[in-house]
């Protein structure tokens, strides 16, 4: 009775190719699951013993070490926990253990075999396991598996830790142009401060959550402690030397309600965070309008945006000047002037806008020479005003004058080149305001000898800083400058090369697609001729090819 009671029936097993599988009706005894290692007749008789079908899913990527799930049924425990295989199967729940019992265990394993897209064929594996001391016979047959020890990460020593952790430049104090650049946030939002510093920046950038997701878990308040305490420790001003950027994901025009709630939520989001952390400024780039009229687009992100004022108190929004490239809002100073116009006046002082150098320049302002540096900011002046001016994204430009193209170049390499840097770096009007670098910021693998992976290498935003630092009270007419700008030129040639030769092959299509077009306007209009007579306003005919003009004409019009 205790042995009908306890029996476990076996499942049936799916039949394969390979041998060892059997199937226990219930009223059967248990036979052996192996002829070639029968088990000792003398046992076959012990009570409690119990059968267990184990089914495992070997992953040769996880060092082939087999998963195994117990049989639903109930069934006793065969080998104590101290005595694990290394196979790490799951022993059954049970509390009774026969010390004289061996346990077989079917194991059915999926392997893949390498170079496999599909799942590979099943096979059977049998173990025997005692309970003296642990495993007496691992005898893994038909597929053996055996553990492959995982590779140990090498550990940084001493030495390279304190190289990590020395400035790769000093902050340079009290100095009236503060420059910086966009800083990771990996491990904690405070680590941005620790980053800036490290690189000798006066400000820094920053996203306040992964910019690349819409879900994000909330500030915590040990983050937020951090970087308040951290802000102290460094002695920067974060109201007044930091500029979050918002998420890419953003775009306060949509058209589409469900995405438009989406968007704002997320903006609304990080105006919150800005305040919780004690930043005043938020930069973003002000969206798309989506192939709607751009009047209509312009009038719903200032909608959004007076929504995020009246539910924040402190921070400011800052809209950041676009390239130029498809429907994007703000390439003009047009663009920002009309949000701006459409801010409430009781929130119009929280408004703000900030020029990247690169967007400005692929949108058509030149600022390379003194006298068109001149007349973009009188221009900036009169159509949008100074007093919205909060910050500079100092970045050199990889594409031509009025290309539309957004390619960040480093300081002195692009078409911009260092003068226009130099024009920027003493004027004035820009004391006091963030002047975030974001240029690349990579050098080659040595690993890689095709020579197109890269590695990131904060030294250049470091040697950046204090670059343009250098550059205020230089005389652009000394050795100094001329050499530092042909040097800092001629290292740039060959990209600005490639870059313009995509640019103007990418205009001639433009020009022949156009063309194209307009023959194949007349092309209609004159086959549209032919078919009917048109009549003039005195009653008489005329040409084909004066009726197709004059009708392309109309159209034109």
């Amino acid at each position: 009775m205790a042995r009908g009671r306890r029996a476990v029936a076996a499942e049936a097993v799916e039949s394969t190719s390979e041998p060892n599988i059997i199937a226990t009706p219930r009223s059967r005894k248990r036979a052996a699951v192996d002829d070639a290692t029968p088990l000792d007749p003398s046992k076959r008789t012990k009570k409690a013993r119990k059968e267990t079908i184990v089914k495992a899913e070997v992953e040769p990527a996880k060092a082939n070490i087999a998963k195994v799930e117990v049989s639903e049924h109930k069934t006793t425990r065969t080998t104590p926990r101290k005595s694990r295989s290394q196979t790490n199967y799951r022993e059954a729940d049970s509390d009774e253990v026969d010390e004289d019992a061996v346990d077989e265990k079917v194991v059915e394993s999926k392997s893949t075999p390498e170079k496999s897209k599909g799942r590979g064929k099943k096979t059977i594996i049998k173990e025997e396991v005692s309970l003296d001391n642990g495993i007496e016979s691992d005898g893994l047959e038909n597929g053996d598996v055996e553990d492959t020890p995982k590779k140990k990460k090498k550990r940084k020593t001493k030495e390279e830790k304190e190289a990590e952790a020395m400035p790769l430049a000093i902050r340079t104090p009290s100095i009236r142009m503060l420059v910086g650049a966009h800083v990771s946030i990996a491990k904690g939002v405070e680590n941005a401060l620790s980053n800036a510093h490290h690189i000798g920046g006066n400000a820094f950038a920053l996203f306040l959550k992964s910019q690349r997701k819409w879900d994000n878990p909330p500030l915590a308040d040990t983050n937020r402690d951090a970087f308040i305490s951290r802000s102290k420790e460094l002695s920067y001003d974060v109201s007044q030397h930091t500029l979050p950027h918002g998420s890419y994901l953003v775009n306060l025009a949509q058209a589409d309600p469900e995405k438009a709630n989406q968007a704002y939520t997320a903006f609304l989001d990080d105006l919150h965070r800005c305040e919780a952390l004690g930043i005043r400024l938020y930069n973003f780039h002000p969206g798309a309008a989506c192939g709607t009229p751009l009047p209509s687009a312009i009038t719903r992100l200032a909608t959004q945006l007076n929504r995020a004022l009246s539910a924040t108190s402190t921070v400011i929004p800052v809209l950041e000047n676009a390239a130029g490239s498809g429907t994007v809002i703000g390439s003009s100073f047009a663009d920002l002037r009309d949000i701006i116009d459409q801010i409430s006046p009781e929130h119009r002082s929280r408004i703000g806008v900030c020029i990247d150098t690169c967007h400005a320049f692929a949108a058509g302002y030149d600022l390379r020479s003194p006298e068109t540096y001149a007349q973009v900011w009188n221009d900036f002046d009169r159509t949008v005003g100074f007093k919205y001016l909060k910050a500079l994204h100092m970045n050199d430009s990889k594409a031509p004058l009025a290309s539309k193209r957004d390619l960040h170049q480093n300081i002195g390499l692009g078409f911009l080149g260092l003068r226009a840097f130099h024009n920027v770096m003493n004027d004035p009007r820009f004391e006091g305001l963030p002047l975030i670098l974001e240029t690349p910021c990579e050098k080659p693998d040595p690993s890689d000898a095709k020579g197109k992976k890269t590695l990131e290498d904060k030294g250049v935003w470091a040697r950046e800083i204090k670059l343009l630092e250098s550059l205020m009270g230089m005389d652009v007419e000394g050795d100094e400058f001329k050499e530092l700008e042909k040097e800092l030129s001629e290292k740039g040639k060959g990209e600005r090369g490639r870059v313009q030769k995509q640019v103007e092959e990418a205009e001639k299509k433009r020009k022949r697609k156009e063309e194209k077009g307009q023959k194949s306007l007349v092309g209609m209009f004159a086959a549209k001729v032919k078919e009917a007579v048109v009549d003039g306003e005195d009653g008489g005919a005329v040409s084909e090819e004066e009726g197709a003009e004059t009708e392309v004409a109309g159209v034109s019009a």
